[in-house]
């Protein structure tokens, strides 16, 4: 499956193009320029590279804002985003916001609070409700905001994974 990458390493951001083929091989490109490259994964987090001819031990080691990317004594922070996903996000942000939705339970547990009621505003990713799932409080919240039309559960009840909790306008 084809995959268009953006990376950010250094203040400088190239798209990385990568396709695996049926038979396990790499196709890759680097803003447009093919590569020839062959990776196997050794364990988890670490690749042996051959780009272009070169071999590369390379280290990947998630952190809070981006990826520790390690090869030899070299080291970079580096950020990978889906093209896609950047594209459709800077797409809605062009317009007016996006704005109404249905707040649902993402997975199974018991309503612990809402945290709002009908007719109060709510901002993009501002927390509408509580759920318990195995003994976590997990905070939901709402994508793209809104004005609270219907609150559809209450704290103390059970709800399964896709019920409806919440929903904007």
């Amino acid at each position: 499956m084809k995959k268009e990458l953006l990376v950010t390493a250094a203040g400088r951001e190239a798209t990385i193009t990568v396709d695996r083929r049926a038979d396990g091989a790499w196709v890759v490109e680097v803003d447009g320029a093919p590569r020839a490259v062959d990776a196997r994964q050794i364990r988890p987090g670490t690749w042996s590279l051959i780009v272009d001819g070169q071999v590369y031990l390379v280290d990947l080691d998630p952190r809070k804002k981006g990826v520790a990317a390690s090869a030899g004594l070299a080291e970079a922070m580096i950020t990978v985003e889906d093209a896609q996903t950047r594209r459709l996000r800077q797409s809605l942000s062009q317009g007016a916001p996006a704005r109404g939705e249905e707040v649902r339970a993402p997975i199974a547990g018991k309503v612990v609070k809402i945290l709002c009621a009908v007719g109060d505003e709510i901002a993009v990713h501002q927390p509408v409700a509580v759920l318990e799932a195995m003994k976590m409080e997990n905070e939901i919240v709402a994508e793209r905001g809104g004005t609270v039309t219907e609150v559809k559960k209450e704290a103390g009840q059970s709800v399964e994974t896709g019920e409806l909790l919440i929903v904007l306008v």
